[in-house]
């Protein structure tokens, strides 16, 4: 079992800036993504739900600006111990620190002792995030529709090169076409043979 439990708030910050920036006016112009349904997103190895909830903050401010924009994360695991605390969307302050200065102010609570140095995660974004527990070595992870945008970042680089593979076939499988995959900076897709069109730095849309 492979479970690293290493996560940050905006991590690879420029991946959130891309997907604000082109991701997602590309999705609603093209698709009507998010606004005939809600974007289906994937935090795929979501850990402490530290990804799923920064996801959750920046669809948040994008939907100020366009009203009509609805979205559905879902975050998975295969600990249930990180799942968990990821439900509790409970982490220490100096935890906390990646996240901006307006969205800490918006969407995080503090607690009323001030020694207890930890916030929470507002209700208004924990509301926004399912989790579940997934094995990515199961071979159908059980999805009903497909996703407009998987993330999963920092977790195939855990895995041999012919398990990668299989992985990210499985991954793209539940890809709708024209969608896209956000993987980790250190990951590469090289020799692999798979209908991904690199866009931006581990920035991938199905084609």
């Amino acid at each position: 079992m492979v479970t690293t439990n290493k996560t940050d708030f905006f991590v690879e910050p420029a991946h959130f800036d891309y997907l604000v920036s082109s991701a997602l006016p590309f999705l609603v112009n093209s698709f009507a993504a998010g606004v005939v349904q809600p974007l289906r997103v994937w935090s795929a190895g979501c850990s402490t739900g530290k990804e799923p909830y920064t996801l959750a903050m920046v669809l948040k401010e994008y939907q100020s600006g366009t009203p009509d924009f609805q979205f559905d994360i879902l975050g998975t695991d295969i600990s249930t111990d990180v799942l968990e605390k990821a439900v509790q969307g409970i982490y220490s302050t100096a935890k906390a620190d990646p996240i901006p200065t307006e969205m800490k102010k918006k969407y995080l609570l503090k607690s009323k002792n001030p020694e207890n140095r930890v916030v929470r995660i507002a209700p208004e974004i924990r509301s926004l995030v399912r989790f579940r527990r997934l094995n990515f070595m199961d071979d159908d992870f059980g999805f009903r529709e497909p996703f407009d945008i998987i993330f999963c970042r920092n977790v195939i680089i855990y895995f041999d090169r012919p398990t990668q593979e299989v992985l990210l076939e499985k991954l793209v499988n539940n890809l709708t076409a024209g969608r896209y995959i956000f993987l980790g900076h250190s990951e590469t897709l090289l020799g692999l043979n798979l209908p991904l069109k690199q866009m931006a730095p581990s920035v991938y849309r199905r084609i």
